[in-house]
This record gives C-alpha cells, sequence and structure tokens, in this order.
C-alpha cells in the first residue's frame, strides 16, 4: 500500500470474481471501490483492464473534493485514466441546489447535466424546478443551462433561453446582472418608458483595488453613465470610494453627480477623513429623486484633519452644505480649526484625609477659528398683469469667528477667561434711497460701498467658586468683567472701545426627592424635582458719543441688567419588584411569570420646561416662548414636545396670553408592548428613519429607487411578527397679528405601520398625511408574501414631488436575479 509510484485501490463487497483470462474484477453485493480519495459504491461493480468501471444497481460515486452522485437505477459508468463518468438518472447536492438528470463528471470539477432539472426546494416533491435540455456546472465556479423552463408543480410558467451565474465566492471580475421588468420587453400601455439598468463590468484589479463601470437607460428620460473606483490598502491604513454619474437628457442636456469617501491614518495620531459630494444641478436632483427623506436632505461635503499631540489635539476640517430644495442657502464653512490643550498640572496638592496627592492648580486653554461663507440664490417673481419679472436680490455674506480661552481650577475654585471676535462681511453694495425733491424726478439711489463690515471683539474673565450645600445641591457665586470692542463702515473699519462692565451671578441647582410606595409590579415609586435658578446683576455703564449713529450697535446693551432665569425638570421614576419577589405573588397563578431583571427602573414621566427670566429692571417677565418636553418609558419612544408664545402684542402693549405655536408628538405602539408595559422593551417592527436602507452610496439613485428589493424583514425566523405602529405628529403656527393676513397652520402626520397576518403575509405602510390640505404628501405600502423558497412582493412608493414608483415582482431567494418584475416609474 506504501510503494512509491502506484496508487493503491481498496475493493469490498461480499463476493468477488477475478476473470484471469478477461483480466476483470467483478464485486457483487455493497460493493465499494476506494481509489485514491475517489470512491463508488454500488450494488454490483465491474472493473475491467481497461480501467473503465461500470456500476449497476443504486449507485455513489464520491470524488476527492467531497461532491457526490447518485442514482436509485443505474448504471455508471466511469474511466478512471480520463476521470470521466456518466450516471443514467442520477441526483446530486451542489451548494443549496438538488441536480437530478443524467450526469457526465469530468474531472473533479465539472458536471454535465443532460434532460435534467434543478431546484432549492429541498422537499420530496418541490414547489419548482429549473427543466433544462443541457447544463454545464463547474463547481465554486459557473453554471450553465439552455434553454431553461421554470415549472410550479408540474405547470410550466416561463422560458428563459438560458441561464448563466456566475457563483465564485470573494471578490472576482465579472458582468453585473442585468435588470429589466416584463413590461420592459412587453409594454402594456404606449405611454409607458422602458427601463433597462446595470448593464456593466466589475473588474477586481488586485487585492487593493476595483472597479465598476455600468449603464441605464430610461427612454425619453435620461441615459447614465455610472463609474465606481474603490480601494483599500490595509497596510497603510487607507480606503475610500470615487463615485462619478453623468446624466444624458433628451434636450441634448447633460447632468453630473461625484462623490469621494476618504478614510487614512497617518500612524497612531494622525487622522483624515473625506466625504465629498457634487451635483450640477440641484433643480435636477431634486426632480430625479424617489425617495421622499432625500427631498428634505442636503448634499453635505465634509474634509477633516485630527492630529493628536502630547499637548493637546488638532483638528482642522471644512464644510460645504447644499440644500436640494430650491431657494435655500448653500453654507460653506472653511477653515474649521480648533486647538484643545491637554491639561496642565501646575501644582499638587495632598488630601489631609487619606494622605494621597491629587490636582492641584490645573491649567486648561482650547482656541479656534471658522469662516462661513452664506450664498443665497436670487428671487424671480413673475408678474402676470405686465408680463415682466422682478429679481430680488439677497446678498452673499460671510462670517468668520475666532475664539480664545483659559481656565484655572484649584478644587472649587474656578478663574476663566476667554476672547471671541467676530465679523460679518456683506457683499452687496450698502444703498441709500433719497426721496425726490419734486413730483417730476424720482427716487436718487446713493451707493456708499461695495461690502458692509461689521466685527465685534469680546473679552471676559471671571471667577466663580462652587460651594455643595446639601446633599447634591450647589451653589455656584462668581464675579466678572465684560469689555467689547466694535468697528465698521461708520467707524472706518477702526475699533471703538466700548466700557468695561462689572456683573455679579449665582448659579444654584437643588435635587428634591419624593418617595412614594408601588403597586402591582412597582416596587417604589420616586419623584425627582430639579430647580435651577441663575441670577445676575450689572450696573449700567456710560457710552460715550462717538457711538450715536453707529450701525450695528445696540446703546440699549449699556443698561442696568437685573435678571433670574428659572429651570424646572421632573422625573417621576419607578422601580420594578424582583423577578423572584413577583414569582411569590404569583404562586398561585398558572400563568408564567413575566418579572424583569433584578433592580430595573422604569421612567413613568419626565417633564422638562425650558428657561423662564424675568427682568427686575423692567420688571416684567422677558421670555418670549416657553418650551415642555415630556417622555415616558411606558410607551417606546414617546416625546412630547410643546411650545407657547407667551405675550401678545397689542398697540398699548403686550399682555401675558399664552398660545400654543408648536406640537411635537411622537410614539410606537405593538403588540408586544401594550401587551408588557412592565416587562421587555418591544422588538417590533420600529420607526424607520428612511424609505431606503443604508447603502455604500446614497447618491445612486438607483439604489434608492429599489426600495422594494430589500431583504425580506420578518428575517430566518419564519415566525409571525408582532403588529406595530409609530407615528410623529407635527404642528406649526403663529399667533395671528391684528390687521395682517394669518399665516397658514402645517399640521402633519407621519405613520410607520406594519404587521404580519399570517407566517407567510407580510405587510408595512409608511406615510405621511397634511392634515391641512386632507392629502398624502407621501407613501410607501409594501405587501410581501413567503413562497416557501420563493417571495411575492407588491409595492408602491410616491414622493412629494410626484415621482411615483409600482412595482410587482417575484424573487427567488436563492437566486434573487431570477425574477419575474413588472415596474413602472414615472416622473
Amino acid at each position: 500500500m506504501e510503494r512509491t509510484g502506484y496508487r493503491p485501490v481498496v475493493y469490498r463487497g461480499d463476493t468477488l470474481q477475478f476473470s484471469t483470462k478477461n483480466k476483470s474484477l467483478h464485486i457483487r453485493q455493497r460493493a465499494k471501490i476506494d481509489r485514491a480519495g475517489e470512491r463508488l459504491e454500488a450494488d454490483s461493480v465491474v472493473y475491467d483492464s481497461t480501467k473503465f468501471i461500470i456500476g449497476y444497481g443504486q449507485a455513489k460515486l464520491v470524488n476527492a473534493s467531497g461532491e457526490e452522485v447518485t442514482s436509485e437505477e443505474g448504471p455508471l459508468y466511469y474511466h478512471t485514466e480520463r476521470k470521466l463518468g456518466t450516471v443514467i438518472g442520477a441526483r446530486t447536492q451542489w451548494e443549496i441546489w438538488n441536480v437530478e438528470g443524467n450526469f457526465t463528471l469530468e474531472g473533479s470539477d465539472t458536471l454535465w447535466v443532460e434532460s435534467g432539472f434543478f431546484t432549492s426546494c429541498e422537499l420530496p416533491e418541490p414547489h419548482y424546478r429549473f427543466e433544462s435540455d443541457k447544463m454545464k456546472l463547474i463547481f465554486n465556479n459557473i453554471v450553465v443551462a439552455w434553454p431553461v423552463r421554470v415549472y410550479f408543480g408540474n405547470v410550466p410558467v416561463f422560458w428563459f433561453p438560458f441561464i448563466a451565474q456566475d457563483i465564485r465566492s470573494g471578490r472576482h471580475s465579472g458582468l453585473l446582472s442585468l435588470r429589466f421588468g416584463v413590461n420592459d420587453i412587453v409594454r402594456n400601455q404606449s405611454g409607458y418608458n422602458r427601463h433597462i439598468s446595470n448593464v456593466g463590468y466589475f473588474w477586481a484589479m488586485n487585492d487593493y483595488m476595483d472597479l465598476q463601470a455600468s449603464m441605464d437607460w430610461w427612454s425619453g428620460t435620461w441615459t447614465r453613465f455610472d463609474g465606481f473606483y474603490q480601494y483599500r490598502w490595509v497596510n497603510r491604513f487607507l480606503d475610500g470610494r470615487i463615485g462619478y454619474s453623468r446624466f444624458w437628457l433628451p434636450d441634448g442636456g447633460s447632468e453630473v453627480s461625484a462623490t469621494w469617501d476618504h478614510r487614512q491614518r497617518f500612524g497612531e495620531r494622525t487622522d483624515l477623513r473625506a466625504s465629498v459630494r457634487f451635483v450640477s444641478s440641484q433643480e435636477f436632483q431634486r426632480e430625479a429623486e424617489f425617495n421622499p427623506e432625500r427631498l428634505t436632505q442636503t448634499i453635505r461635503s465634509n474634509v477633516g484633519l485630527t492630529r493628536r499631540f502630547n499637548w493637546g489635539n488638532l483638528n482642522l476640517s471644512g464644510q460645504r452644505v447644499q440644500p436640494i430644495a430650491g431657494g435655500e442657502a448653500t453654507t460653506t464653512t472653511l477653515p474649521q480649526f480648533s486647538i484643545t490643550l491637554t491639561p496642565l498640572v501646575l501644582t499638587r496638592a495632598r488630601s489631609p484625609l487619606d494622605a494621597r496627592w491629587y490636582h492641584g492648580l490645573t491649567w486648561t486653554g482650547s482656541t479656534n477659528l471658522t469662516r462661513t461663507l452664506v450664498e443665497t440664490p436670487s428671487i424671480i417673481t413673475l408678474n402676470t398683469d405686465s408680463i415682466t419679472a422682478d429679481t430680488t436680490f439677497i446678498p452673499n455674506r460671510s462670517v468668520t469667528n475666532l475664539g480664545l480661552t483659559s481656565n484655572l481650577t484649584l478644587g472649587n475654585l474656578r478663574w476663566n477667561s476667554s476672547g471671541t471676535y467676530a465679523e460679518q462681511v456683506t457683499d452687496a453694495p450698502d444703498t441709500v434711497t433719497v426721496e425726490p425733491v419734486d413730483s417730476l424726478s424720482g427716487p436718487i439711489t446713493v451707493f456708499l460701498g461695495d461690502q458692509i463690515i461689521q466685527g465685534t471683539l469680546n473679552w471676559r474673565t471671571s471667577f466663580g467658586y462652587q460651594q455643595r450645600l446639601v446633599g447634591s445641591t450647589t451653589l455656584t457665586p462668581a464675579l466678572s468683567l465684560d469689555g467689547s470692542f466694535f468697528r465698521s463702515n461708520d467707524t472706518g473699519l477702526d475699533f471703538l472701545a466700548a466700557p468695561t462692565r462689572l456683573s455679579a451671578s449665582a448659579t444654584l441647582n437643588a435635587d428634591v426627592y419624593g418617595f412614594f410606595p408601588g403597586f402591582g409590579p412597582l416596587e417604589r415609586i420616586r419623584h425627582k424635582f430639579a430647580p435651577s435658578f441663575s441670577w445676575i446683576y450689572s450696573p449700567a455703564v456710560e457710552v460715550g458719543p462717538e457711538f450715536e449713529g453707529i450701525r450695528g450697535f445696540n446703546p440699549a446693551a449699556a443698561g442696568e441688567r437685573h435678571q433670574l432665569s428659572v429651570t424646572f425638570t421632573q422625573t417621576f421614576e419607578a422601580k420594578r419588584k424582583p423577578r423572584k419577589k413577583l414569582e411569590e405573588e404569583a404562586a398561585t397563578d398558572t400563568t408564567e411569570s413575566r418579572g424583569p431583571a433584578e433592580s430595573q427602573k422604569l421612567t413613568l414621566l419626565a417633564i422638562r420646561t425650558s428657561t423662564l427670566a424675568y427682568d427686575f429692571v423692567e420688571k416684567e417677565l422677558i421670555t418670549e416662548q416657553v418650551s415642555n418636553s415630556v417622555t415616558s418609558d411606558l410607551l417606546r419612544g414617546l416625546t412630547l414636545r410643546l411650545d407657547h408664545d407667551l405675550f401678545e402684542e397689542r398697540a398699548n402693549g403686550r399682555i401675558f396670553k399664552p398660545y400654543l405655536t408648536q406640537v411635537n408628538l411622537s410614539f410606537s405602539l405593538g403588540e408586544r408592548t401594550l401587551a408588557g408595559l412592565f416587562g421587555a422593551p418591544s422588538t417590533g417592527v420600529g420607526r424607520q428613519p428612511g424609505i431606503v436602507p443604508e447603502g455604500e452610496n446614497l447618491e445612486d439613485l438607483e439604489v434608492e429607487r429599489r426600495v422594494f428589493e430589500e431583504e425580506d424583514p420578518r428575517g430566518d425566523s419564519g415566525m409571525r411578527r408582532p403588529w406595530s405602529l409609530s407615528l410623529d405628529y407635527s404642528l406649526l403656527k403663529q399667533r395671528p397679528v391684528l390687521g395682517q393676513e394669518p399665516r397658514p397652520v402645517r399640521q402633519s402626520i407621519r405613520a410607520n405601520f406594519g404587521f404580519s397576518p399570517t407566517d407567510n403575509w407580510t405587510l408595512t405602510w409608511r406615510t405621511q398625511y397634511d392634515i391641512e390640505e386632507g392629502t398624502f404628501v407621501d407613501q410607501v405600502l409594501t405587501l410581501r408574501r413567503d413562497l416557501h423558497r420563493w417571495s411575492a412582493t407588491f409595492g408602491f412608493l410616491k414622493a412629494s414631488n410626484g415621482n411615483f414608483v409600482f412595482n410587482f415582482q417575484v424573487n427567488l431567494n436563492d437566486l434573487r436575479d431570477v425574477k419575474f418584475d413588472y415596474r413602472q416609474e414615472s416622473f
């Protein structure tokens, strides 16, 4: 068996007959032949001198890779030198596929099938099958079949000229899967525009880079080219992606969009991140959008560098925000620069209690610089009466902010110093309109300058001490000095110094607790009331005559300041009874205990009221609006916010008359939520922030339009999901003003609903309803039916810009590219 140059062969069977004349071997009854890892089992085997094997009866052939072919009746033919075997009426398991037919196994990796079928259904009588005259399977590579007929039961339902599927795992080059629907072949109406997408190729250049190029064609709408280049260099800590899309429009125009995502680490202390987005036309992007959520988002680009030193951290970044909605401003912030210094311990002190050393006098500091450019498009108003257009020019403006901070801390004593400079430059002529001298002459416009510049330099230094009173109650008194310098066009861009102000302040934070007995599964209830009081006083300062007539400077800011601000927060919390105690109380109950873990807390109600400020100088409440926020764990995700306008303006002054201006309410309900308010949180259908699952490239419109091709949300359990409903209600309105036309009230509801009436059906509905208009702004409806190895999906999507998608498709779960698809998209 171990002699070199020979291949050992092991024969097994009840009877072995050797013919010296024909030099053939006949093994009868439970015959087995093992030849260098290749195994043959059959009722009987004939092995002649020409190295040709014939198996009769129930036969099984297993190659060196472990793939096996079986036959109930045989016969089986195998040539040992050519490694070519043929089995009549055979079957095999190939990955998830069950294949039957007349097999010819060539070598150890190629299988030919004639007059056979394959299916992924594991039942003895499969629900469906693909029948084919010829098939070729190269293990771990590719499968090709032609022609192909699809059967459900014994009923033929579809015919393909061929199927070719790349089954290699991992990254490899190859053609992309072509996507089109049935109505793209046979139109059901003359106005339907055919759509074929994903015609392209993926090139795995090497282990670090790949490239993908594809074309989409939408009849009468556009032709699009997409290119994506990905790179990842692991030992250089470098990876990223570059995307480019170009649209050719029917009128001869074209639009471009591009993306770039980059991440790189230069050692352990330096990080570089970039996320750049660009579109040539916001209007085209808005009109071509199918995702309702994306219509309210922005095109955001960020580039940032972070460097960590022993002495602190440095951040340098830039940002550009381009809205999709028309008429809104584009904001560019460059640079965003900041340095945060590591705390410097100047002295150390010893604790008198345990003689341990701790930080004594500590200094910290930081600096930041930002420059923001706001570009607002001009507004063009058409006059239908005179057939003219009026252009409202909105000037661009840039804002520069510079800040420095320095903090010294010694125990509870703090000395804080800061300086800030803010400058706004408006890139538009500063004009003054002079009234006409007589009725014959018109108004005269005088141009004073090309830019309006206003800059303010503020500085502050303050001393504060924090004293703990009772429990967690603290009192923090402080003294501060404030000063400022102001410059503008009116000062000849020279700085004018405002008087220095002295201020005294104090902050009192208190926590008051109340404890109450519990009930039911609640062991105890605690009420926490946490008020916060802030008091500040600053005497008036005298402003010199040089500030008279200076635009941008507020003389009232130099008056006496004496204010008190109050903020209230209160929380009702409950402690659940331990599981053991609940089980003892329910010992006589036949139902299973569902108590939570030990010492689990539950927030019954949390209320936070925004700051209320009273001015002792004006002797009035100066807070114009107040906001109340309510949260609770009794309903999953419950959040309620109420905003009130406190005062109504009248000719003889203002009066205290609260008016509701905004309501935001959101919560989730579900079968598990209602069944276990005091148990584990619900895991049903949750609120989904977006219509489309997160992808690598959100700018790819095709990814977003494939909203109905997401994975089965029920997972692999096959269990019926409990129903779940999440609601978001929003109300916006303004107090009516006497003599003015009331502004419209905005009121809407966004809902996410999902449930599974049976194990095989799943329904989800996401919508936004405008209560004032009485219309649905956008909605997405998906109905999915599980068909064992297949799934049927009906979907409808409508965005606020009028775009809609109607889709019905049946997908093979094991081969998603095999589908029966009816799809209609329209701008």
